[in-house]
């Protein structure tokens, strides 16, 4: 689990990949806030940050709107967003917010910039264990602007060797190139490389295999493809005896750089088994 993450020295096999060439295209390493491309513009709104703060300690992970059930003054909203998240919170403070570190101005330098949407009454519809991401439910007065639900289906594959984004909120501070860059809502690109099968917590499961960059606060995040249409979630980075994630890649080589995400054809089913698809969303 990404919240757990050191990178090892492993020997650089890519293990049970399955579509993927053994040549892998370079991760580029960057972070961004601007030069949004459309897809990324589309699910901006959509995607917020889970945080779960006390004793001084406070843990981010990503989390993404999947469903919104208007209820009259308040409108429910599904998110999902990674499993050890919500389990590993133990703190009655947690929340969802919309972005963190914001400019306090807009682009004028005059105008203050509103505070951002922040949805505390938080509560957990299901977890799923064997890939490790959650549906959490929160509401938010009906006149809140949240972002649209992200559309999901089960075509994952018209994505392969294609140009796929993800969102959300990496911790920048982590990696020393980064450190200067505030910590704060940014999107990565990459590809979708193939889809391997790897191990977590003693189960083998069908995983994504992409070279979009992610670091500890990227769990849980959305990956989209060109259309805006959910590819993957962000689930896991490299491996370690921490997290219980198994398969082999040498961190000293970037071609072995890989993100792991929970293919959309597993969402959908965590989706049938938390129940929140049996009900048609309103969009």
């Amino acid at each position: 689990m990404w919240g757990l993450v050191r990178r090892l020295p492993l020997r650089a096999l890519c293990f049970g990949l399955l579509c993927a060439s053994t040549a892998i295209a370079d991760a580029a390493e960057g972070f961004f806030t601007d030069r949004q491309p459309a897809a990324v513009r589309q699910v901006w709104p959509s995607v917020f940050a889970f945080v779960c703060e006390g004793r001084g300690v406070r843990y981010v992970a990503t989390a993404f709107v999947v469903r919104r059930t208007p209820r009259g003054k308040k409108t429910d909203y599904e998110f999902v967003t990674a499993g050890h998240a919500v389990e590993d919170c133990k703190v009655p403070r947690r929340y969802l917010v919309e972005d963190f570190n914001q400019q306090r101005f807009e682009p004028d330098g005059i105008t203050l910039a509103a505070p951002p949407l922040k949805l505390s009454d938080i509560s957990v519809v299901y977890v799923d264990e064997t890939y490790d991401i959650a549906v959490i439910r929160a509401s938010a007065p009906a006149k809140a602007t949240v972002g649209a639900p992200l559309a999901v289906n089960a075509q994952c594959n018209r994505a392969l060797r294609r140009p796929v984004y993800t969102i959300g909120f990496p911790g920048v501070t982590q990696r020393s190139s980064l450190r200067k860059l505030r910590e704060q809502k940014r999107w990565s690109g990459g590809e979708f490389v193939g889809l391997g099968r790897a191990e977590f917590r003693g189960a083998e499961e069908v995983y994504i295999a992409s070279n979009v960059d992610s670091l500890p606060g990227s769990s849980g995040g959305p990956v989209i493809d060109e259309a805006g249409t959910l590819i993957g979630v962000v689930a896991k980075g490299a491996a370690a005896p921490e997290n219980g994630f198994r398969y082999d890649v040498d961190p000293k080589k970037p071609a072995d750089w890989q993100t792991f995400l929970v293919p959309c054809e597993a969402v959908l089913r965590i989706f049938q088994r938390s129940g929140i698809a049996s009900a048609r969303p309103e969009h």
